[in-house]
Order: C-alpha cells, then sequence, then structure tokens
C-alpha cells in the first residue's frame, strides 16, 4: 500500500468552456474540510475575449487551483486533480505559479488517473465532485439560500484576480524561455 499522506481532490463541476456557472472545489479526504469558488458565465466571456482564454482553459483552471490552495498548502501531502483539463498544463501553470513558494515543490501533484493507477481502482471517483456542484449551485448566491445545506468555504474571485495570475504565468514563462 502506497502511503499518499493527507490527499487532497480537486474537482470542477462543469467543463470551464461549457456555458454554464462553473463550480471549483477542494476536499481534504482525512477530515472533509473543503473550499470552493464559482466563475459566473459572464465572467468566463470576458477571460475568454480578453485573454484569448477559450485557448488556454488549462490556465484558468490552475489560477483557479492556486487561488483555493494557497492557504492550505499545511493541510495536504498530495494534490489529486482531475482531469478536466489537460494536466501536464495545470501541473505547469500551478509550477510557475507558486515558482516563489519551496512548500508547495514538497507536494506530491498527480492526476486522478494516476490515483487510479496507484490505488489500482479503474473506478475511483474524485472526493471533490459533489462539492464543487454545491459551490456551481450556491456560491454566487448572497441570500440566506447560500446558508441551506452544507456551509461553503466560498473563494471570491474575479476578472482582476484572474487578469493578473494570467499575466503572471506569460511574464515568468516568458523569462524562462529568454
Amino acid at each position: 500500500m502506497v502511503n499518499l499522506g493527507n490527499v487532497m481532490h480537486i474537482d470542477t463541476s462543469a467543463k470551464l468552456y461549457e456555458r454554464k456557472h462553473t463550480g471549483i472545489a477542494f476536499k481534504l479526504v482525512s477530515d472533509g474540510s473543503h473550499k470552493g469558488l464559482a466563475l459566473r458565465i459572464q465572467l468566463k466571456k470576458e477571460l475568454e475575449k480578453n485573454l484569448e482564454a477559450n485557448h488556454d482553459y488549462a490556465r484558468i483552471y490552475a489560477i483557479c487551483i492556486y487561488y483555493l490552495i494557497k492557504d492550505d498548502l499545511n493541510n495536504f501531502d498530495t494534490l489529486v486533480i482531475c482531469g478536466d483539463e489537460c494536466f501536464l498544463y495545470v501541473k505547469r501553470y500551478l509550477d510557475v505559479l507558486f515558482s516563489d513558494c519551496p512548500e508547495y515543490f514538497k507536494k506530491n501533484v498527480i492526476s486522478i488517473g494516476d490515483l487510479r493507477k496507484i490505488l489500482g481502482d479503474n473506478n475511483l471517483r474524485s472526493k471533490a465532485n459533489n462539492i464543487a456542484n454545491s459551490y456551481r449551485k450556491r456560491a454566487l448566491r448572497t441570500t440566506h439560500r447560500q446558508q441551506k445545506g452544507i456551509p461553503l468555504n466560498v473563494v471570491r474571485t474575479n476578472y482582476t484576480a484572474v487578469e493578473t495570475k494570467w499575466i503572471e504565468i506569460e511574464e515568468k514563462l516568458s523569462s524562462f524561455t529568454d
């Protein structure tokens, strides 16, 4: 049996290119704690238009993951990223975003497919799937309806926050190639 330590799953409720709200959330397997965010359709359209993000959904996914886990790096040993976008690109962008954070590089970052191979369970599903759907449905609400059911730990994000990290990735990648 492989020891993965504290495992954190990250999943989305809808693909980033789909014309509906997208919830992205993590869930710690050890204690069930979670955090998530939701991207409005309008925000995704703005990103596609202004940043040409429709060619690089993996970068948006990595930026959202960055905002979700940056304050929780001490809570997990293995990060399992679901295959909603190309894992290799998501991992590359995460490495760039966390390039100044040695704590991140101590983590084992794997895809859900790799976890299936490690555990020998081809039917393994993400532990964050259902909670990501809760964030998609309820995180954008500001009324009391958001608080019904599982209490949410919402990370608020907006166009400026995503754009800042988008540009940071571009600058760091261009400095690596120079």
